[in-house]
């Protein structure tokens, strides 16, 4: 099994401890990382996870439908970009569920048939197909990049994973636009801003208050050397693909970015499910540590028939045949 092959984290609802593990087993068989929550510490759990993709919900939550309805209502009003999928006890009548637990989930499934879930997960949680060559050289060139800014931090990730959340990480965000003939939309790396001034070299009266720019400078320059990676290994699809358009004008779709200081909350416009990798840097000798939380959101355009790793391969050796000795700056 591939390691870098993303999963998906969904919170887990069920009040039978016994049926929550056959689901979580369910799930991971489907790339799929369960989170059981119980009813009391769910208000918790969502402040906890803000890089979800999901949640499933047993329709006797909480003690009884009615009490699941309850919970269907609070997850819509707090995190409406989850999408729900709700187990049903039996394949009886809808209209026999509350209101809620009809309206709100995007889909639903059936305990006496198992294979349902796996349709509902397909279709409502891994929408997007992220091919495992694109994965595997996306963390290639972030890893390298990394180990060339921090030489003496270890480093390590997370297994990437599809989210649905738009909750921002930490406090310090960049963005910047990528666009292939089979991809558009953005590059997002965010990370909290004191664990990285405390890896920051050493420097006499580093400090929260005056150091936070070297913060943001880090940040910028890791995001800005990734995207060059990005580019170069992949451009080469977009210049032949986009041969036969020149010389026509082209009229392209853009949807303006939403940011909700308070709320931490970002929107870019669409309901495409991100790509996050977390690559975790830490100090061997004091043991602190920080997180890099990188998103590819392909909010513009996405094309998984388009993807071709042959051309990328061939553009990546091209780029490297002619890097000897030369620095290109992006």
């Amino acid at each position: 099994m591939n390691a870098n092959k993303p999963v998906s984290k969904l919170l887990l609802l069920e009040s039978d401890t016994a049926r929550a593990e056959a689901i979580a087993q369910i799930g991971a068989a489907h790339e799929c990382a369960c989170v059981p929550v119980r009813r009391e510490a769910l208000t918790a759990a969502l402040k906890t996870h803000y890089d979800l993709g999901g949640v499933l919900l047993g329709e006797d939550f909480g003690g009884s439908r009615e009490a699941a309805a309850a919970v269907a209502v609070a997850l819509e009003a707090e995190r409406p970009e989850l999408p729900i999928v709700l187990r049903r006890a039996s394949t009886g009548r809808v209209d026999e569920l509350p209101e809620p637990l009809r309206r709100v989930p995007c889909g639903s499934w059936f305990e006496s048939e198992p294979e349902t879930l796996s349709s509902a997960l397909e279709a409502h949680v891994f929408s997007h197909d992220y091919p495992d060559p694109l994965v595997d050289g996306i963390t290639d060139m972030t890893l390298g990049r990394l180990r060339g800014l921090f030489p003496d931090l270890e480093l390590n990730w997370d297994t990437p994973g599809i989210v649905r959340d738009r909750i921002i990480f930490g406090e310090v965000l960049t963005l910047i636009p990528i666009e292939t003939a089979w991809c558009r939309g953005w590059l997002l790396m965010q990370t909290e801003e004191m664990p990285l001034i405390e890896l920051l070299p050493p420097r006499a009266g580093r400090d929260e208050s005056s150091d936070f720019r070297d913060v943001n400078g880090v940040l910028a320059e890791l995001t800005n050397l990734v995207w060059g990676a990005f580019r170069n290994r992949y451009l080469g699809n977009a210049r032949a693909a986009d041969e036969a358009d020149r010389g026509r004008a082209q009229v392209q779709v853009q949807v303006p970015l939403l940011i909700n200081h308070r709320r931490r909350y970002l929107s870019f416009g669409s309901d495409n499910p991100q790509l996050c990798i977390k690559y975790r840097l830490t100090c061997p000798a004091t043991g602190r540590e920080v997180v890099i939380d990188q998103r590819f959101v392909f909010s513009l355009g996405w094309s998984r028939e388009g993807f071709d790793e042959t051309a990328a391969q061939a553009a990546a050796a091209a780029v490297e045949e002619q890097a000897s000795g030369e620095l290109e700056l992006f």
